[in-house]
């Protein structure tokens, strides 16, 4: 997939918002994340920002996550009076729906995970910066206000392809190698942060590679990386200095 990265953030806010205007899915979305946004603050969290960054409007195809300050009683019941489809708990407390052809992944900002597990404290909705596995997911859009918010490096590292890890405690360590790996060789990241490359050197080490296949194909159906490509990367892992950015090459020959 060919990168389109946005210039700034004033034109990543007209790629969303051309999104919802564009198209039966992207105006039922509009419709939906305008009425959960209606009677409490909500923001659209992480992916469906990163990848319209990254790669255009088009370039998403995922679910949106939407982060709302409000309680789950009342959530769920207004969730009740829209028109959702297999609406479904999930392990981490969120409320997972497909409306409209999109799925739809939606929790209370105070049921976040690291929020909830005392890991970081909750002082706004800035605090899911904090929160996330990777910086490139570390970005909101307010729904309100139909403004971005993001760490004010977050389009620089995107233009240089950096990624770096935010947290590493995680509820799903597999889970959560895998995501960085599928972001790492679907995305096109070409640099490595130091917290990243130590938490890499250090799983890549733990789990086989039979093992990450097998985890990414039940997960997500797909496999996004090779044998070659995972030896390649830990080979640079291990002569990489550990207080410096590290520079890969995602499809090694």
């Amino acid at each position: 997939m060919n990168t389109k990265v946005v210039k700034n953030q004033k034109h990543l806010k007209r790629r969303i918002d051309d999104f919802f205007l564009s198209g039966y899915e992207g105006k039922a979305a509009r419709v939906l994340i305008d009425t959960l946004a209606e009677h409490n603050r909500a923001w659209i969290f992480g992916g469906m920002i990163r990848d319209i960054g990254l790669f255009g409007r088009k370039g998403f195809t995922s679910d949106i996550d939407i982060v709302v300050d409000s309680n789950r009683e009342d959530l769920l019941r207004l969730l009740s009076t829209i028109d959702v489809q297999n609406l479904a708990s999930t392990k981490l407390g969120g409320i997972r729906f497909h409306y409209h052809d999109m799925d739809f992944d939606v929790w209370c900002l105070s049921d976040t995970w690291a929020f909830k597990e005392n890991l970081i404290p909750l002082e706004g909705a800035h605090s899911l910066f904090k929160t996330t596995l990777m910086t490139w997911d570390a970005i909101l859009y307010d729904i309100h206000s139909r403004e971005v918010i993001s760490p004010e490096n977050y389009l620089e590292d995107l233009h240089e392809r950096r990624l770096e890890l935010v947290l590493s405690q995680t509820p799903n360590e597999p889970g959560s190698l895998i995501k960085i790996l599928r972001t790492i060789y679907s995305k096109q990241v070409e640099v490595l942060g130091p917290e990243l490359c130590t938490f890499l050197h250090q799983r890549l080490d733990t789990y086989n590679f039979e093992t990450l296949v097998h985890y990414e194909m039940t997960h997500y159906h797909t496999n996004s990386f090779t044998a070659a490509q995972i030896n390649q990367l830990l080979q640079n892992l291990r002569l990489a200095n550990p207080e410096c950015d590290l520079r890969v090459n995602i499809n090694p020959t």
